[in-house]
């Protein structure tokens, strides 16, 4: 919508990036963290998701005037197991600037 904030809340974050859909701030999680093994106590960019071409795995991100903030999650699917990647609850406070 023109003329307002639009945020998108998405489990992948495939649309964060494209300024003609006009989406402000992206919210996501869908990597959780980086997989079932994260380094990024060595390195950020240190984990599985990362080696087989994952763009973004953890934190804040700007591109093109948007923001897309990606949370680690609570939980995992498959094996359960959370190597490196620590449990995230994020709370935001949206304020007009």
């Amino acid at each position: 919508m023109p003329n307002t904030v639009n945020i998108l809340l998405t489990h992948c974050p495939h649309f964060f990036g494209y300024p003609r859909l006009g989406i402000d701030l992206t919210l996501a999680g869908d990597i959780h963290g980086g997989g079932q093994l994260s380094l990024d106590f060595i390195h950020r960019g240190l984990n599985l998701n990362s080696l087989i071409g994952v763009p973004y795995i953890r934190g804040w991100y700007e591109k093109g005037g948007a923001q897309l903030y990606m949370n680690r999650g609570i939980g995992i699917t498959g094996f359960p197991i959370r190597l490196g990647a620590r449990p995230e609850i994020t709370v935001l406070e949206l304020s007009r600037s």
